[in-house]
Order: structure tokens, then sequence, then C-alpha cells
């Protein structure tokens, strides 16, 4: 092989040397690229999950909290009307809290019942029922004329009333285990 052969050999090696090294570099900047955005997106993806998983766990606080708040509301404003009524009380104010906490209560169940769990409703259905039985009582009060018979029923319903506290107790110690607030429920629970 003359010289020159060889020369141009070499010289065609080098240039596809040089061609293939740009476009092998070319690839591995593509792939580097891609790969980034993969990272870039998977990361995205998961500040997104985290996020809403967030908002989900803000929006079921949001709920337990005005669920007991307005609970033991629309407890506590009935137990402080049938005490009016038990005193003689005419309890005109005390009957408008009643209905205004009652609104409030159904409003507050009515949006529970669309974002919190199952455990929690069936624990705090039992509580429902008991405020709707004493409000039932109560608007039978009102319209009672015998004193021993609407005694009897203010003194039924205070009970229903007072039996609630424990039931609401039972409810917050599972929306509490929802939220991550404590591992296990209380030795009593």
């Amino acid at each position: 092989m003359s010289s020159a052969v060889l020369s141009l050999v070499v010289a065609v090696v080098g240039v596809c040397g040089t061609l293939a090294s740009a476009i092998f570099t070319q690839l591995l900047s593509q792939r580097a690229k891609f790969e980034e955005l993969k990272h870039t997106e998977s990361r995205s993806l998961a500040e997104h999950e985290a996020a809403e998983k967030q908002r989900r766990m803000d929006q079921l606080r949001s709920s337990y909290v005005q669920l007991n708040a307005n609970d033991r509301n629309y407890r506590d404003a009935m137990l402080a009307y049938a005490y009016a009524l038990k005193a003689g009380a005419t309890a005109e104010a005390e009957a408008a809290e009643v209905a205004t906490a009652r609104r409030a209560q159904r409003d507050a169940r009515a949006e529970a019942q669309m974002v919190v769990s199952t455990d929690v409703l069936d624990e705090e259905g039992p509580v429902n029922a008991q405020l709707t039985v004493a409000y039932g009582h109560l608007r039978h009060i009102q319209r009672e004329n015998d004193p021993s018979i609407r005694e009897h029923r203010l003194h039924e319903t205070i009970e229903i009333l007072d039996e609630i506290i424990p039931m609401l107790s039972r409810v917050r110690v599972i929306m509490r285990k929802e939220l991550g607030v404590v591992d296990k429920p209380p030795a009593w629970f």
C-alpha cells in the first residue's frame, strides 16, 4: 500500500471518527436531557401528589373540626334550652340558638358525608340520632301543658343530651387516629 492510500485511509478514518464523535456526543446529550426531563417530571408528579394528599388531609381535618364543633354546639344549645325550660323561662333566645345550631350541624354533617370515612360516619351516626331524638323531645315539650309530663320529658331530654358526651369522645378518637394525631386509641376506647 502506498503512502498516499494510507494517508487517505487515515484521513477518512479521522473524518469518520470526528463525525461519529459528534453524533455520539449528541446522542449522549439527548439521552441525558431525556433522563433529566424524566426526573423533573417524576419530581413534579411526586410534589403534585404530595400537595393533593395534603389538600385532602386539610379538607378532612376541616370537615372533622366542623362536624365535631357543630355536634357539640347543637348539643350544648339544646341543653341550655332544656335547662331554661326547666327553670320556667320563656327561653326564646335559647330556642333561636337551637335552631341556628341545628342548621349549622346539619350543614356540617352534609359536608362530612361527602369526605369523611365510613368509620367516622358509623360512629357519628348514633350521635346524630340522639341529637334528633332530643330535638324531638324539646319540640314536644314546647307544646306540653301538663307540668308533670313536661318535667318528665325534660329530665329524659337532659339524660339523652348527657349520653352524647361519651359518644362524641369516641368519634373524636377515630377522627384523631385517621388524621394521624394518635397512633392508637386510648385504653378506654
